[in-house]
Parts: structure tokens; sequence; C-alpha cells
């Protein structure tokens, strides 16, 4: 039983990277994989093992599911590097033992800076604290639920359905493809100052899950965002600024819109990490005294801190970053990766896009770093935060199911050390066969820091006008990021996105039928690895 239970955990883990580098990397969401794992060894070991087997299901879960969080970091911020210089990317690829080495190992420090952040504050934010970790719960609940047959049932007839739908689609060796990959809905049109381009209706079903189990969150900004590209930018294009062609206004307006979400947001954190450090009572709380002396009574933490630290310095000093900014990038990644876990473990939700761009803006301005060791820094406190936070909800999901506390930390290093390794083949995989910024890898998160990154080198009074925009949905309580996505997202990606969303509203309750939607996100991600092996 052990040796299956390693064995799952570890091809679950290179699936979970894989399928999230992926998604990460075609749409604009990471979307928390851990359910559809745990409905997957649920059927798993139902089917080898004939006894209560909870615990064995949250130790596969918990050890895989860091894939998934830490391809979605990577995802996120790594492809960033191709759209400041593909010349250079490509170049750089020609090498792969190189390239693939780079991301590995610039996964496994950050991951293990995560893994020890993760370690140090478990017991002060699950049992002191108190915090709900909903993810953490909502997967305990899921292996410990009574219809897991039913929700079995549902996932089987999603992923079967859907690669089915796969093979007739796309078809496989002998069997020829016979339904078309796209429909048009609306041919290309104009109206005064107003042109609409062709509108396809792309046949995804990828597409439709995440926007399924994502709703309202993902479909409303989309809509927004296409809207605003026909209805707002480009008309100001063809009125004003005809002497700037089309892309170009358009990633102007984009960059405006990246700026003007980056400072609102950045405008938080300050007073997130003054209420973390708790400035004003510092003398009285004895924050920083707490902490070291909880360190001291946990030995243990400091000895895998030594290791940990050598490590991670070296790989740094192996990526080429100076001594200081060694030490800036570390110790401004513990305190947002802290701040992180503490808002995942209220909401739910990993806000990693805010902190990495908070760390990386002010390394352009106090060290002398080239745009590469820039996009290090954002995914190296994506992956930190993204790792912590996922280890946490891993161990409130293994106390509600009475797991082993060092056999599940045991089961997670594992996963960790599994995901980072698959990580760095599975990118380069994805890149050599798919080209990053084509529909299937668009990127659109790595775009949006790319036009961050180069705003000022678009023009002044459209990055303003950008800019307004973004403020103007802010008050709207709309995510500027989001829209940004609609706004430079291939429209037939955007539709088949809303579409999902728009299906939730014919379904009285839409979790009943999350089993099913994860079973055709997780068969439409491994069709496209079986495309990538066998075409």
């Amino acid at each position: 039983m052990q040796l299956l239970l390693i064995c799952t955990s570890i091809i679950f883990s290179c699936l979970s990277t894989a399928i999230m580098l992926y998604v990460s990397m075609a749409t604009p969401i990471g979307p928390w994989i851990a359910p559809t794992l745990a409905l997957c060894a649920m059927i798993l070991l139902r089917v080898f093992a004939h006894k209560n087997c909870d615990r064995s299901i949250g130790y596969i879960v918990a050890s895989s599911s860091i894939g998934g969080i830490l391809a979605t970091a990577i995802g996120f911020s790594y492809p960033t590097i191709y759209f400041l210089n593909p010349e250079k990317f490509d170049t750089w690829m020609q090498n792969p033992w190189s390239f693939v080495l780079s991301l590995i190992l610039l996964a496994a420090a950050a991951g293990w800076f995560g893994m020890w952040i993760a370690n140090v504050c478990e017991e002060s934010l699950i049992v002191e604290k108190k915090l709900s970790f909903p993810i953490g719960q909502l997967v305990a609940k899921m292996i410990t639920a009574g219809d897991q047959i039913k929700r079995a049932y549902y996932l089987l007839i999603g992923f079967a359905s859907s690669m089915f739908f796969s093979v007739l689609q796309d078809g496989l060796f002998a069997i020829k493809s016979v339904l078309p990959r796209t429909v048009v809905l609306l041919q290309a049109c104009s109206v005064s100052v107003f042109r609409i381009p062709i509108i396809p209706f792309e046949i995804w079903p990828m597409l439709w899950a995440i926007g399924f189990v994502t709703g309202h969150v993902i479909a409303i900004p989309l809509v927004v965002g296409a809207f605003a590209r026909f209805g707002v930018a480009e008309p100001l294009q063809y009125i004003f600024f005809k002497s700037i062609d089309m892309q170009s206004f358009m990633l102007a307006f984009g960059s405006g819109l990246a700026v003007s979400g980056f400072l609102m947001s950045v405008l938080k954190v300050p007073k997130s990490i003054k209420k973390l450090l708790n400035i004003k009572g510092m003398q009285a709380n004895n924050t920083f005294k707490n902490f070291s002396g909880y360190l001291l009574q946990h030995k243990e933490f400091l000895v895998e801190a030594l290791f940990m630290l050598t490590f991670v310095q070296i790989v740094l000093w192996y990526l080429g970053f100076q001594f200081f900014a060694q030490w800036y990038l570390l110790i401004a990644t513990l305190i947002c990766t802290y701040q992180i876990v503490v808002i995942a473990g209220k909401i739910g939700l990993a806000q990693l896009g805010r902190f990495a761009t908070f760390v990386m803006v002010p390394s352009l301005f106090l060290f002398s770093l080239d745009i590469n060791h820039v996009v290090y820094i954002a995914t190296f406190v994506e992956i930190a935060g993204g790792v912590a936070t996922d280890i946490l909800f891993g161990r409130m999901m293994g106390r509600m199911v009475r797991a082993d506390h060092a056999t599940l930390k045991s089961y997670q290093y594992l996963g960790l050390i599994v995901s980072c390794i698959a990580s760095g083949i599975f990118f380069y995989v994805l890149a050599r066969h798919f080209q990053i910024g084509s529909t299937l890898l668009y990127a659109q998160r790595a775009q949006a820091r790319q036009l961050l990154l180069q705003a000022r080198e678009f023009n002044g009074y459209v990055l303003c006008l950008g800019a307004l925009f973004g403020i103007l949905l802010k008050k709207i309580k709309l995510n500027p990021m989001l829209v940004l996505g609609g706004l430079l997202m291939p429209i037939n990606v955007s539709i088949g996105l809303i579409f999902g969303g728009a299906l939730t509203l014919l379904v009285k309750d839409k979790e009943q039928y999350y089993p099913f939607w994860s079973g055709v996100f997780a068969a439409q991600s491994l069709w496209m690895l079986i495309r990538v092996l066998f075409t």
C-alpha cells in the first residue's frame, strides 16, 4: 500500500504540474487543482483498497497539489522573459540543459523557502489564530463526504466524455477528426468608428470548465474587457491616435491599465505589512522577540533554515544575483509570503501577483539587475507564497482527515521535489511545442507584467488614458488585471471562458456539477500533453 501511495503521489505531482503549467499560460487564472486530485485519488484507491482510505487520499492530495500552485506561479511570471526579449529567450532554449536546470533550481530554492515559512507558521496560524484555510477544509469534506461514489461517477463521466470529444475533434492514430475547432458567430463589420472583427466561438471544453468553476469572478471582467477593446480603445485610436498603429496603441493602453492596477493594489500592501509587523505596539507585544523565541523552542526549524538558506543563496548566486540583492529578495519574500498565507487562510485565495510586483518594482531602482533577474524576483515570490499557502491548505486538510503529521510532511517534501523537476521539463516542452504568445499559450499574466515593466517606453497620453480607465474600473469594483485579459486576450478565448461562466445560470446548485467539470478540465489538459507526445 505504501508503494502505491508513493507512486501515485509522484504521478499525480507530475500531472498537476503539467496541467497547471498549461492552464496558467493558456488562461488568465489558476484554479486550485486539489479538489480534482482528491476525486481522482478517491477513484483510484477505491479500486485498489477495500477499506477506509481517507488518510491515504489526504497524503496523495497534499503531496501532488503542490505541483499545481508551483506551476501556476511559474506560468504567471516566467514567460515574461520571452515577451521582454523573444530572440534572447529562443536562443536560450537552444541549450535545453541550461534552460531546464535554471528553472528547476529557481523553483527548488523558492519552493523550499516557502515550505520552511509554512513549517514555522503552521502552529501559529492554524492552532493559535484558528484561520480556516478554506480550500483545505473543502478538500477534507470531499474526502470524508458520504456522496463520494456519486462525485466519482460525475468526474468519470466528465473525463470520459471530454476525452471522446477530443479524439473526435483532433483525431488520434487511425481516427480522423470529424468535429470543427471553431464556429464563426459574426463576420467582420464596421459601424462608424466601431470596427468589429470576425468573432469565432472556440469549441474548447477546458475553457468552458474553467469558466463554469470561476463563474462571475472571471466572466464579467472579460465581457467588460472585450467591450472596452471594441467600444473604447479602438475608437480612441481611430479618432485621436491614427499616427500610432493599433497594436502599439493597445499595448500602451493596456500598459496604463496595468500600471494603475499595480499602484492601487500596492497602496493596500503597506497597511497590511504595518498591521502584520504591528509597528505601533511592537515594543509591548514583542513581535520579533516572540518569533525568535518560537524558533529557539523548535530548533529543527533553525537547522532546516541553515541548510535551506545555504542552498537558496547558492542558487541565487548561480543565477547571477548580487549579495545585497539576495538578502533583499529573501527578507521581502518572507514578509510578503506571510501576508499571502494569512489572507489565503481567511478567504481561500492566494494573491500572488500583487505581492510579487510589490517586491519586483523596488528592485529596479535599488540594484543594477538585468531584466531577467527582475522576472526571477517576481517568480521567486510567487512560488514561495504559493507553495507556503498550499502547504498550509494541506496541513489543515490533514488535521481534518486525522493524517499522521510527520508522514504528511514527508509526502509534501516528496511532492515539492518531484514538482520542481517536472516544472522545468514540462515548461520547456510546452514552450517548444506551442509558441508562447499564441492562442494556446497566450500567457496573459506574463504579458501584463511585461507591459508594466515597459510602461515608460509607450506613448504617455495613451498610457494616461489606460490608467484612467483602470481607476474607473476599480471604482466600480472590477479587477483591472482581469479586464486587461479581456482587452488583450484573443476574443475566441474570452468567449469560451464567458460561455462557461454563463452555464452556471442554467443550474440551481453549480457545486453539484463541479466534479463533472473537474473531469472535463483534467481530460482536456491531459489531452494537450498527449498531443505534445504524439504530434
